[in-house]
C-alpha cells in the first residue's frame, strides 16, 4: 500500500482577493511564504520517500522548504495542478458576478459536466486527479509519497474518500 500526505499550497494574494487562480501561474505572498517555512520545519522529522509538487509556482514554493529539509528533490506533477477555470480564470468573485452571471449561476451548480468556456468540467478534473493518484499509488507501492497541491484536487481526494 502506498502512503499520501496531501499538502495544499500556502497562500496568495489571489486567494486573499477570492480571485479564481486555476492554473496561471500566482506566486506565494508574504504569509504564504512563512507558511511554507513553517511547514518545512514541522515535517522535518517525519519519514518521505518521495516528494512530488504541482508544477504551479504556488505549490513549488511551498515544496521548496520540504525539499532542503528532507533532502529530495520535488518531481512535478503537472497533473495535479488546479481545476482549469477557462474564461474565469483571474478575475474575483464580484467581478465575475458582475459580469458573468450567467456562468456564476451555472458553476455553483456544481454539475459534473458543465465546463467553464475553455476550462474543464469537475468530471474532467476529477478523473485527471484520480488517474494520477492511481498511478503513483500503482508506481510507489509501499513507499510514502507527499504530494504538494491546490485546494481543488483536495476537494476531489476527499469528494471520492
Amino acid at each position: 500500500m502506498t502512503d499520501f500526505v496531501f499538502i495544499r499550497h500556502g497562500e496568495t494574494d489571489w486567494n486573499r482577493q477570492q480571485r479564481f487562480q486555476g492554473q496561471i501561474d500566482v506566486p506565494l505572498n508574504a504569509t504564504g511564504r512563512a507558511q511554507a517555512a513553517r511547514l518545512g520545519e514541522r515535517l522535518a522529522g517525519e519519514r518521505v520517500d518521495l516528494l512530488l509538487s504541482s508544477d504551479l509556482g504556488r505549490a513549488r514554493q511551498t515544496a521548496a522548504p520540504l525539499e532542503s529539509a528532507w533532502a529530495l528533490a520535488a518531481s512535478l506533477q503537472p497533473a495535479l495542478r488546479e481545476q482549469n477555470f477557462g474564461v474565469l480564470e483571474g478575475l474575483d468573485v464580484p467581478t465575475i458576478k458582475a459580469h458573468h452571471a450567467d456562468l456564476w449561476a451555472l458553476w455553483l451548480e456544481h454539475r459534473a459536466d458543465f465546463a467553464l468556456p475553455g476550462g474543464e468540467s469537475l468530471r474532467q478534473f476529477h478523473a485527471r486527479v484520480l488517474g494520477a493518484v492511481r498511478e503513483l499509488a500503482a508506481a510507489q507501492p509501499g513507499r510514502t509519497l507527499a504530494v504538494v497541491t491546490h485546494g481543488g484536487v483536495l476537494d476531489m481526494l476527499w469528494r471520492t474518500v
